[in-house]
């Protein structure tokens, strides 16, 4: 045999993929697949793709079953793979389907293929296709960031820097000294009864198997982000919680207090993962057996099993055929009906920001048909994703909505209720149990129908009552959403923190963004007063900002966001502003606030000590000079004189905010008073802004202020965008960057962390603003796409503000700002039509519960439900 560098057995692993007691129905290639985002050096990426199969031996095997005194695989010693190319019109699923269809040829190595694939004139995907006898998923994730380090230097005409590959002949080495005399034993005594928990299947099919159905949940970032703090506090693994909940979905539904099911095991200890990169097929599924304790808690049940999987390790080597010899099973034996999957990025998730800086876009993996009747599948990000996979033989639509919906029920009660008791949990299933029923159709489908669409949108939290009806050969949802909203929410744009020192057009940002707000409805554009300083010193005046804004718009609010009233005079406020009143027909606003920056009081000294009080008695003067009325002053020979303000203003009262930073007392006064409040998340979180902002209505109202004659606003940074990754690449950066400058937020969170550390220390402060940026996006600032921000949206509804001051000038380049400004808009408009929302909500959510089926359903609002005609909405 000609080109062959090595020859040896199968894996026990590689041997029950390859050679089972029935085969798959398909050849199992599995996919990482990413957008491109410009265009990419193909001949620079062949390149690399041949460079990395030099590199890998199990890159450049062959498997030969036939021929043979045994199955061997084989490793040849030269290869040159080249780049595909493809057009896919029909889209990228279809293709990935065809491609998996298509299979790769066992005796033909390389076992692993690249592709770009364009879908239409705008748009392609790179998809790095693999084998899964020759690679698992972690193996080909290493070998795409190779493969992108390679691609990258090729371009450079540098060196990739990459270690020397080992061979994967040491993984068999290894795998032979282990021995299986240890393995038998544990298994042997930790399987005891092998016999596989069963949930209920249908038996109302006769159809050809095959058929398989996907349905998928992803988890509202909150709740992603509760996971992985839980996780991350108690050293645990998704994977071991996941396999905790799936234990306690079947003992519910079975009545059973130990279940058996099957778990993806690594394969591999973790001696083998250090050192040197090794690739090849480690990880596969074994049974396992779970005894869940009568009593206790999750979280201890947790450590203890988090313990007993890692033990189990040393033996996960096996394959399930020899699972099946020592537990003296027939070969066709199912050792499980269901399986669990967990897919979480290594703690240096290096891939991402390498793809971002070669064009590339987050790669997702789309992994093979699913190995047994029923697959539960984990996958951290951004949003959990929660998979079934199903044999639609085996279990109905429906059943399997009402499976998934009951799994992220219990996985958040696990994580937020970890000391509640164990025995507790079925309520929470019960309480998400549905009201699912089996269908009858004499076929198995993966699709849905109208039953189906119901009781998926019967899950959504902002679904009262849902009826799905095909009118016309259409299907038709009329939706009585949980709650409708008596007040609408306004959006303004602000602006306080960014100067690009190398540009020229400094105000292009402020200028286009003005323009753009007046063209698509926004209520305000808020420009503040900075003195002396580069950070926001492009702002020193808004009166002269706000009035060149006057002039090329028509209807939005004019505000200094603030005016800084103890450096002020007075009578130049009240003067400025009535300019600018005049010059927008009305629309001028202003907020009003202390000052704080030593410096800035050059221009007034004196008023430093006295600077709350001085703010206040100048409001008073400015008041009374927009009013018409005189003010008394010195003039230049010490005598009083009476003035008046000109030109006189159209607005009868100057609509005024007072800035509350945190003081409880000065929001309470502000109400009081009968003004508008201005208030922000730097150096309090978001509830504690809310509890002011509770204090400052209660203030009003005691005062006898109308609610609808005063404004709460809270200024958020604010950054939309239609992915969630493409938005967190843009900002991470600029506002980490930000965060770190605010001394105050950041001793506001070294204090609820109970740190003892110094935040001027480099290291401690660019840990804890990378921190800050993680916790402050997450819960304090409208950074996401147009639905992920509806969230947050609703808790300030629901904490009584009246407008969201959008920031978006905090470093961000100006051209990505200025697009972000369209999704902006388009949530704001959501935000104000309850209907339009309803329909792009539920529409997402259905794309998103359904990846593979995309139902085209008409959703309406409705005030009732009835057996024969919907409420008018």
């Amino acid at each position: 045999m000609k080109n062959v560098e090595d020859v040896y057995r199968l894996t026990p692993a590689q041997r029950g993929l390859l050679m089972p007691s029935s085969p798959p129905a398909e050849a199992p290639i599995e996919h990482l697949v990413a957008a491109t985002r410009g265009v990419l050096d193909e001949a620079a990426l062949e390149e690399a793709l041949r460079e990395l199969v030099r590199r890998h031996t199990a890159l450049r095997t062959a498997f030969f079953l036939q021929g043979m005194p045994e199955p061997m695989q084989v490793v040849r010693e030269k290869l040159s793979p080249s780049l595909e190319r493809a057009e896919a019109p029909q889209g990228l699923e279809s293709w990935l389907e065809a491609d998996r269809k298509r299979g790769m040829g066992l005796t033909a190595a390389p076992l692993v293929r690249l592709s770009v694939v364009r879908t239409s004139a705008e748009s392609s995907f790179l998809v790095f296709a693999w084998h899964a006898a020759a690679l698992d998923a972690g193996a080909a994730r290493l070998c795409l960031e190779e493969l992108l380090r390679l691609y990258q230097a090729g371009r450079e005409k540098t060196d990739a820097a990459l270690e020397k590959a080992r061979p994967f002949r040491e993984y068999l080495a290894w795998m032979e000294a282990q021995g299986l005399t240890d393995a038998e034993h544990h298994l042997r005594e930790a399987l005891k009864d092998p016999r596989p928990t069963l949930l209920p299947t249908r038996s109302d099919t006769n159809a050809a198997p095959g058929v398989t159905g996907l349905q998928q949940l992803l988890l509202p970032a909150t709740e992603s982000g509760n996971v992985q703090a839980f996780l991350r506090k108690h050293k645990l693994g998704l994977g071991t919680l996941l396999q905790a909940a799936w234990a306690l979905m079947l003992r519910h539904h079975t009545d059973s207090a130990e279940v058996v099911f099957g778990a993806q095991v690594p394969g591999r200890t973790a001696a083998l993962v250090q050192g040197r990169p090794l690739v090849g097929r480690f990880a596969h599924l074994l049974p396992r057996r779970f005894a869940i304790p009568a009593q206790g808690t999750p979280l201890r049940w947790l450590r203890a099993l988090q313990a007993e999987l890692s033990e189990a390790q040393r033996h996960e080597h096996v394959s399930q055929a020899q699972v099946r010899q020592w537990l003296k099973l027939p070969e066709d034996a199912a050792l499980f009906q269901s399986a669990v999957l967990a897919w979480e990025p290594p703690d240096e998730d290096t891939l991402k920001p390498l793809a971002r800086a070669q064009g590339l876009g987050a790669f997702r993996h789309v992994a093979a048909p699913p190995p047994c009747p029923l697959t539960v599948e984990a996958v951290a990000g951004e949003r959990l994703a929660l998979r079934l996979h199903h044999d639609a033989n085996a279990f109905a639509p429906l059943d399997v909505i009402r499976l998934v919906g009951q799994l992220a029920a219990l996985l958040d009660v696990l994580v937020t209720q970890p000391d509640r008791e164990l025995s507790s949990l079925g309520e929470v299933l019960d309480a998400n149990g549905g009201t699912a029923r089996r269908t009858a159709t004499a076929t198995a489908s993966a699709s849905v129908g109208p039953e189906e669409l119901r009781a998926l949108l019967a899950w959504h939290p902002e679904v009262r009552e849902v009826d799905v009806r095909v009118e016309d050969s259409q299907l038709v949802a009329y939706v009585v959403p949980t709650r409708r909203r008596s007040r609408k929410l306004d959006f303004g744009l602000f602006f306080f923190a960014d100067e690009d020192a190398g540009t020229t057009d400094k105000y292009r940002l402020l200028l286009e963004a003005a323009k753009f707000g007046d063209a698509h409805g926004f209520s305000s554009v808020s420009t503040p007063e900075r003195h002396f300083h580069e950070h926001g010193g492009i702002y020193p005046n808004p009166s002269l900002l706000a009035a060149g804004i006057a002039t090329m718009t028509k209807h939005i609010g004019l505000r200094a966001g603030s005016v800084v009233l103890p450096l002020q005079s007075p009578f130049r406020v009240a003067e400025e502003w009535s300019i600018v009143d005049n010059l927008s027909g009305g629309r001028a606003g202003i907020s009003i606030a202390s000052g704080w920056v030593p410096n800035d009081f050059a221009l007034y000294p004196e008023h430093f000590a006295r600077k709350r009080d001085v703010m206040w008695e100048n409001l008073e003067k400015v008041e009374r000079l927009w009013r018409g009325e005189s003010v008394t002053a010195r003039d230049g020979v010490g005598k009083e004189v009476e003035l008046k303000i000109f030109p006189r203003p159209l607005q009868p009262r100057l609509p005024t905010w007072v800035t509350c930073a945190t003081d409880p007392a000065l929001f309470e006064r502000t109400g009081a008073g009968g003004y508008n409040v201005l208030t922000s998340l730097l150096g309090q979180p978001l509830e504690e802004a809310l509890e002011k902002l509770g204090l400052y209505h209660a203030a009003a109202d005691k005062a006898g202020h109308a609610r609808d004659a005063r404004t709460a606003t809270l200024m958020m940074h604010t950054f939309v965008g239609q992915d969630v990754d493409d938005v967190l690449d843009t900002v991470r950066g600029p506002l980490t960057a930000y965060l770190r400058a605010h001394v105050a937020l950041m001793q506001t969170m070294v204090k609820s962390l109970d740190l003892q550390v110094d935040i001027n220390e480099p290291k401690w402060a660019d840990y804890l603003a990378s921190y800050a940026f993680e916790r402050y996006y997450r819960s304090g600032a409208l950074i996401g796409t147009v639905t992920s921000c509806l969230p947050m949206v609703d808790k300030l509804l629901d904490g009584d503000v009246d407008e969201v001051a959008c920031l978006i000038d905090f470093g961000v380049g100006t051209d990505a700002v200025l697009q972000s400004l369209t999704h902006l808009a388009e949530l704001k408009r959501l935000v104000q039509d309850e209907s339009l929302r309803m329909e792009r909500v539920l529409t997402e959510y259905l794309a998103e519960r359904l990846p593979h089926t995309r139902p085209d359903v008409t959703v309406k609002l409705s005030d009732t439900l009835s057996a024969d005609h919907p409420g008018p909405a």
